[in-house]
């Protein structure tokens, strides 16, 4: 059977047995989890620990390091030293300077006795090349035999040491004992502030590096790892067991905060690496390097424990699962094949049981609910259509209408009756709030939510009814009660409000409401309804608002003995020629005139408002016709737009697409009028500056022919026709009249060849001086030079 169970890739089997092994891995997630804390914690602890013998052998180096400097302090504000070195006394008294360095090497001897833990401290002089020790004075390269010969270390490294300027720090040494042995040796190097342009001496404070590595072999987890110190320029000062090799290997530049830990892999071996910064010289950093195997150790312990136990967890709950899941699944199978073949659908290998005994469920429930949402549907359809032929007075009249309001369960309770009509302004917002759902659901949606605000409110004091009708709701509303006609009317006034305001709070549509009178008898309902469309339609001369009543609508009309519109002949003129000349203030004061005499007093009937329109339209479009190529720019680019104008639906919206229009037609004719302007303008002042040329072309040769006389001759000022001329030209008047006199006077020198003196008075110069420097300024070269050229060729 778990075969044929687990065979169905669906089956419920499959779920709880994926519970139960949720169930089971819950205690092995629980150990898992204390395996990865206490690891953690094990880790921090390890971490915490190996930090506290770092900091010990930080502590016990610091002192050191800490000796070193203070002796090198005191070496170099020594008095003697610094009068040695500054006084300068020496180039007067040159015998007291061997006594002097005696004397500061018997100074030292002191500093020897003070300072046990430094093992060799010297000062090198570097204008003599001598080393003032202990008690001792001697040559350099001398001292250099005595202390540090070694091989692999010349003289000339040791004088790149000692002749450093502005040098402060640690380097790495070998020094030779008194019994001739070499020692490993960390030096401190300080320079002496300059002395002129170059310090003139070195302090060198020597450590022997095994008294640091002594203090870190005592400690037993470090002696089995890598510990090194190493300072700012990533030099190794000291280290143990051979950590030369693996601390070329570390990221130095990483390690920028006071203390840290990382991991990395050497030769194919973990190690767990921790650094701390010295507390006395922050250029020094404390390193080490302890395999990874050494923390580890109980970890392991604790790891395989934990993997033991989840291992006999996870194996003793798997059979007691099983067990239970047999158990429980018999009666799930036993139901599914009750059902199975007898609910309609198949149990296949893609459904799960309980799906299946769902899906059964399901399908039945569906079948119910489709069968009475079409009675509903169709009992909802039937009790609109009755409710509309009850309004246009279309029911049968063999049939008792209590009957066919028993039918749709519906009843009156009086003999009054109103009709109340809908119009929908606006539902864009309402549309586009459900614009998943398809137009035919969504106009469903409307009329749902229409039908219940509006019997809900007349249900509180009435009896309403919604049905819909055309492009517009109706709303069949039973009155109670005994009120006077004007209290039941300011009572409906008052639903259509509520209604309104309610539908536009919460579902953003707009509704204009139009009531009709009150009538007895049911057989009066298709003239309530008849008022209620009268009331509707004289939307179009008084503009949208809230709610319209037929009462107030005949008062209204009544009340108006004027027959016909306003808009005589000479009106009609004056908004042609605004829009002719393009005067938008002048045609929109028309067109509003008209508007206001016809609808600003006692409003005109809806027949002669459609009238109006026509006329208004009419005269639009002869004027655009008369205009010519409006025609083309506009009315043929827009042609939708006399449609739209038409199709208004009130008077304000017909004003705006007449106001729209008529400031495109004034806009384009006021365009056309300043282009044509400005080209009479632009023409005229070509055919001036023409004359001017003309002018300047018959008289050049005249002498007196300046800006003054021209400007006589045209009577305009001078300073305005040389403006206007280069406005125009791009160039100066003058210089114009000097082009023309040069370019004749060139013409004459090519073709007689006659000099300069005979022919500049011909051209118009009084002097052939300005001749020549207005020949030379507008050709380059002289009238002479020109003639040779003219000559030449």
């Amino acid at each position: 059977m778990l075969r044929t169970m687990l065979h169905r890739r669906k089956s419920v089997i499959l779920t709880w047995t994926l519970s139960y092994a949720a169930v089971l891995l819950l205690p092995l997630a629980i150990s898992l989890f204390v395996y990865f804390v206490s690891s953690r914690t094990l880790e921090s602890e390890i971490h915490q620990a190996n930090r506290s013998l770092l900091s010990q052998v930080r502590e016990v180096a610091d002192g050191y390091f800490q000796s070193m400097e203070r002796l090198s302090f005191e070496m170099t504000w020594n008095v003697r030293i610094q009068d040695l070195l500054y006084s300068g006394k020496y180039s007067s008294y040159p015998e007291e300077y061997p006594y002097d360095l005696f004397v500061i090497s018997k100074d030292m001897s002191r500093y020897k006795d003070a300072y046990k833990s430094v093992d060799l401290f010297y000062l090198y002089l570097k204008k003599d090349n001598t080393v003032v020790m202990p008690t001792l004075v001697r040559e350099g390269q001398y001292a250099f035999n005595l202390l540090h010969k070694v091989p692999g270390f010349s003289y000339e490294a040791w004088q790149e040491i000692v002749r450093l300027d502005d040098f402060k720090g640690y380097l790495p040494m070998t020094r030779i004992t008194e019994d001739g042995k070499q020692r490993a040796t960390i030096a401190f190097i300080t320079s002496y502030k300059p002395d002129k342009e170059t310090s003139p001496a070195v302090n060198v404070v020597m450590i022997d590096a095994s008294r640091i590595v002594g203090a870190i072999e005592n400690v037993e987890l470090f002696s089995k790892g890598h510990v090194f110190i190493v300072d700012e320029s990533r030099h190794v000062l000291v280290s143990n067991n051979g950590a030369d090799a693996a601390a070329a290997r570390i990221p130095y530049e990483q390690m920028t905060d006071p203390s840290g830990s990382d991991y990395m892999t050497v030769d194919g071996k973990k190690y767990e690496l921790l650094y701390l910064k010295s507390a006395t010289s922050p250029s020094l950093t404390y390193v080490s390097m302890i395999p990874s195997g050494l923390y580890w150790q109980k970890a392991k312990l604790v790891r395989n424990l934990t993997m033991i136990c989840s291992a006999i967890s996870l194996l003793g709950g798997a059979l007691i699962a099983l067990f239970f899941l047999r158990k429980n699944y018999n009666p799930v199978r036993r139901l599914v094949q009750a059902l199975s073949g007898k609910s309609g659908i198949g149990y296949g290998k893609e459904t799960d049981e309980f799906q299946f005994i769902q899906n059964a469920y399901d399908n039945t429930a569906a079948k119910m609910d489709t069968v009475l949402l079409q009675m509903e549907q169709q009992r909802h359809a039937l009790r609109s259509n009755f409710i509309a032929r009850l309004l246009k007075g279309r029911f049968d009249e063999r049939i008792p209408i209590d009957e066919s309001l028993a039918t749709f369960d519906m009843h009156f309770d009086s003999d009054d009756f109103a009709v109340m009509l809908l119009y929908l302004e606006s539902g864009d917002e309402f549309y586009s709030r459900v614009e998943t759902t398809a137009p035919v659901d969504k106009r469903k949606l409307l009329q749902f939510i229409v039908t219940n605000v509006m019997e809900e409110l007349a249900s509180r004091h009435h009896l309403g009814y919604v049905a819909e009708m055309d492009d517009t709701f109706a709303c069949l509303i039973n009155l109670r009660g005994t009120e006077s006609p004007e209290d039941r009317a300011a009572e409906l006034r008052h639903i259509a409000q509520e209604a309104n305001r309610f539908l536009t709070d919460h579902y953003r549509l707009v509704f204009t409401f139009s009531l009709s009178g009150i009538h007895r008898d049911a057989s009066r309902i298709p003239a309530a309804y008849a008022e209620a469309l009268d009331a509707m339609e004289y939307k179009l001369v008084m503009g949208a608002k809230d709610v319209f009543s037929f009462e107030d609508v005949r008062r209204q009309t009544a009340a108006d003995n004027e027959p016909g519109f306003y808009y005589p002949l000479q009106v009609e003129q004056q908004l042609i020629n605004a829009m002719k000349i393009g005067d938008y203030d002048k045609g929109k004061a028309t067109l509003d005139g008209i508007f206001e005499q016809n609808f600003h007093r006692p409003a005109v009937s809806i027949a002669y408002a459609r009238c109006l329109m026509v006329n208004l339209a009419s005269t639009m479009i002869k004027t655009v016709g008369e205009i010519g190529s409006v025609q083309d720019s506009f009315l043929v680019q827009h042609p939708k737009r006399i449609e739209r104008f038409l199709a208004c639906r009130t008077i304000q919206e017909m004003q705006e697409q007449l106001t729209s229009l008529l400031g495109t037609v004034c806009e384009y004719t006021a365009e056309r009028r300043k282009q044509h302007m400005q080209e009479s303008k632009a023409q005229a002042m070509d055919k001036r500056i023409r004359a001017i040329v003309e002018l300047i072309d018959r008289t050049y040769m005249n002498v007196n022919l300046n800006i003054s006389l021209i400007g006589d001759h045209f009577d305009m000022k001078p300073a305005y026709l040389s403006k206007l001329f280069k406005d125009h030209t791009g160039e100066g008047l003058l210089d114009h009249i000097n082009r023309t006199r040069i370019a004749h006077a060139k013409r004459l020198m090519a073709a007689s060849h006659r000099n300069v003196n005979e022919l500049y008075a011909e051209v118009g110069f009084n002097d052939v001086n300005a001749f020549i420097r207005m020949f030379k300024k507008y050709e380059g070269i002289t009238p002479g030079k020109f003639r040779e050229t003219v000559s030449d060729s």
